[in-house]
């Protein structure tokens, strides 16, 4: 038997006996554009999944076009780049991030048999390094961590769902007195369940985007709900993660949850808030970063954490690239 190349290949033990298999294969990338900045920002993310993602650089990358014309989409196109157009409703459109259900539950839909990891990145996010914590393995159903900062959303452990949460805890018959909760990331509040969505991987086969895209279509639809629960931007603009967490607290069982680390998630807007504990002192050992509008908004972003060489210069070179 010929000796595998660690970098492309890795073993892994099947019902059939041990097979070698390109981590690539069992892994994808979904994200969406929905403007000509998150384009400029997909078009780096995809650059730096080619150049620094290890063993999964050469995954299949699903970009779903939100409003596609005969322009968008094209700077992105290259090997196993996959570009979507599909009709979408403007009950998704037209809400805020609610776009991001919907798109994730079309490409579940693409990959489902196909891969055993299928990871989201939000349009700001950029790959450092090999993001092997977002890959399921085929031990988890979901890698996911805490949402950063409660932001009036999240629930203290053992007080009742209120009017904005009633209709996600009945939805998958969830007991506010026996989930598990977790701890937010930024403020450290002990909350339950409520998940951070700008990073994740699915299991594919449990059909959790999907569900995620229903249940949250039909509370768009609810204009009832919608009048009287989702009165504050904050509630309208987190809604999608409210009933995304909903599912993951009643479809997957603590065990096959993977913990994502902060190395592979890491806040760059909040880094000043984060707790001594918790701050990075350079990028350079961190897997994703979650830059958002860094780029767009702040001139001095390379001067925030320290950036040693070479990727600091390659990271300044995508940023021109990203600014032309």
């Amino acid at each position: 038997m010929k000796k595998l190349t660690f970098l492309f290949l890795l073993t892994f033990l099947t019902s059939e006996g041990l097979t070698a298999v390109n981590p690539s294969d069992n892994f994808a990338i979904m994200t969406y554009v929905s403007s000509g900045e998150q384009e400029r920002s997909v078009k780096a993310m995809i650059k730096s999944i080619r150049e620094n993602a290890g063993v999964y650089r050469d995954c299949k990358v699903y970009v779903f076009l939100s409003h596609p014309d005969e322009k968008t989409g094209k700077s992105l196109t290259g090997e196993n780049v996959i570009l979507l157009r599909p009709e979408t409703d403007s009950i998704f459109l037209d809400y805020p991030l609610a776009i991001k259900a919907f798109a994730a539950s079309y490409v579940e839909q693409l990959v489902k048999g196909k891969v055993r990891t299928l990871t989201w990145l939000d349009p700001g996010v950029i790959i450092l390094n090999s993001p092997q914590a977002l890959d399921l393995e085929g031990r988890f159903d979901v890698s996911v961590r805490p949402v950063s900062l409660v932001n009036n959303i999240g629930l203290p452990p053992g007080v009742e769902p209120n009017d904005y949460w009633i209709p996600v805890y009945s939805a998958n018959k969830l007991d506010y007195r026996t989930v598990q909760n977790i701890v937010t990331v930024v403020d450290e509040v002990k909350i339950q369940p409520y998940y951070n969505c700008e990073i994740y991987s699915v299991n594919p086969m449990k059909g959790i985007c999907k569900e995620w895209a229903a249940q949250l279509e039909e509370l768009l639809r609810d204009r009832e709900y919608q009048k009287n629960s989702c009165t504050t931007l904050q509630r309208r603009l987190f809604l999608h993660q409210a009933v995304l967490s909903g599912i993951i607290a009643s479809r997957v069982k603590a065990g096959r949850i993977k913990a994502l680390p902060l190395t592979c998630s890491y806040p760059f807007n909040q880094h000043d808030l984060l707790a001594p504990g918790k701050k990075v002192s350079s990028l350079n050992g961190l897997s994703a970063v979650i830059f958002d509008y860094a780029w767009s908004s702040n001139p001095a972003w390379m001067d925030k954490i320290r950036i040693d060489e070479p990727l600091r210069s390659w990271l300044f070179d995508i940023y021109l690239e990203y600014m032309k």
